[in-house]
């Protein structure tokens, strides 16, 4: 009797393992079965998608992210949730589209799409062909690796003003056209071109000025080991460039100032011009006179009554009166260690290490690194006492 007992139990105990088999192997084989994720490459770059991948529907349409992929093609994207309405500003091209609509909008010309454009996971999706060509790039679907590869050649530099209304400006790197789009959810328009040629690293910065003006500057570094910089600086005024100028640096790549108060400042290193709102000049200067060096100089400072200039290759701060030609030299106010190295110092740069930290009260804070302990310290400069 213990023995036939024994014998069941051995063969529901051969049963359940064959079923636990089974459908383990069932187990292993959905998870063979399922599609590996669709994987975004922008210019060369894999993306990590995170929760907001693209997939490839039950159609074959593959889908992406439209924010994603529009702010990688360095476009502007808006949402409107009533609507249900998304636009998407780039030069030259403004493209509108609403959810579950199989038709856009592109530049005021209808576009029929394969798929509609869907909410998915509190995300708008589009179909990648559609988005990418509108954009001017070139898309490309290797199903084998499930990767859609989108490409545009990068044509832009872009840079934000972040204020209440914020703008967008578009650099083209070859042609030094300038775009706005101000507010960023508004079509761009073209304000006008900059008069530079691209060596290597080019990055765009954005300031507003007043009302509807913006300074904006090109930076462009090159070379080995990236000691040089060019600085390409415009005033832009209600949507037009209305001046800039170029100034060459070497080693040393502190910015210019570029406004005093709402007024817009411009230097190609030997003429400091100060501009009227309109663009006209209000006031130029002399830097070379001023410093009394055949130099170019950077502008790090500029008060009622002062600038802070320095000269590149020397590279010790001046302070000087630009009405009197007063002027001193301020590596003069250091220890004798850190006078030594100002003037005797090579590496990373020639002179002192002065940073502006700010000004107030006919007063200037000067933060500088001594030598002899390697600490940060502020110098403090009272502006009557030597100008």
């Amino acid at each position: 009797m213990r023995k036939k007992n024994k014998i069941r139990l051995f063969g529901l105990a051969l049963l359940l393992a064959a079923g636990t088999a089974a459908s383990s192997g069932g187990s292993a084989a959905q998870a063979a079965a399922a599609p590996k994720p669709v994987k975004l490459v922008v210019n060369g770059n894999e993306i990590a998608a995170g929760t907001a991948a693209p997939y490839l529907d039950a159609s074959g349409s593959v889908f992406v992210p439209l924010r994603m992929v529009s702010q990688l093609l360095k476009s502007y994207v808006d949402w409107d949730g009533p609507k249900k309405l998304v636009s998407v500003y780039a030069p030259n091209r403004t493209v509108k589209l609403t959810l579950g609509s199989k038709t856009a909008q592109l530049n005021d010309k209808s576009i029929a799409l394969n798929a509609p454009a869907l909410m998915k996971n509190n995300t708008v999706y589009v179909p990648v062909r559609f988005v990418a060509q509108s954009l001017g790039a070139a898309v490309k679907w290797q199903s084998a690796q499930r990767t859609v590869t989108i490409e545009d050649g990068d044509p832009y530099a872009v840079g934000y003003a972040i204020t209440l209304t914020p703008s967008m400006f578009w650099l083209d790197r070859k042609t030094g056209d300038l775009y706005q789009s101000d507010p960023s959810n508004s079509p761009a328009v073209k304000t006008g071109k900059l008069k530079f040629e691209q060596q290597e690293l080019l990055s765009l910065s954005v300031d507003k000025l007043g009302t509807g003006g913006y300074i904006v500057t090109a930076s462009d570094v090159y070379g080995e080991p990236h000691i040089n910089v060019n600085y390409t600086t415009a005033y832009v005024k209600n949507k037009k460039l209305v001046d800039q100028a170029t100034v060459h640096y070497w080693q040393r790549m502190t910015p210019n100032v570029t406004s005093v108060g709402n007024q817009a400042v411009l230097t190609d290193g030997k003429k400091l011009r100060i501009l009227k709102d309109d663009g006209s000049t209000d006031k130029e200067y002399d830097l070379q006179k001023l410093g009394g060096l055949n130099e170019i100089y950077g502008v790090e400072g500029i008060g009622a009554n002062y600038l802070l200039i320095r000269p590149n290759t020397t590279g010790l701060l001046t302070l000087v009166d630009p009405e009197t030609g007063k002027k001193k030299e301020l590596y003069e106010l250091l220890d004798p260690e850190d006078q030594e190295y100002a003037k005797l110092n090579d590496v990373p740069y020639h002179g002192d290490t002065f940073k502006v930290g700010g000004e107030h009260d006919g007063v200037i804070d000067l933060i500088y690194t001594s030598v002899k302990d390697g600490k940060e310290r502020t110098l403090t400069v009272k502006i009557k006492d030597w100008l």
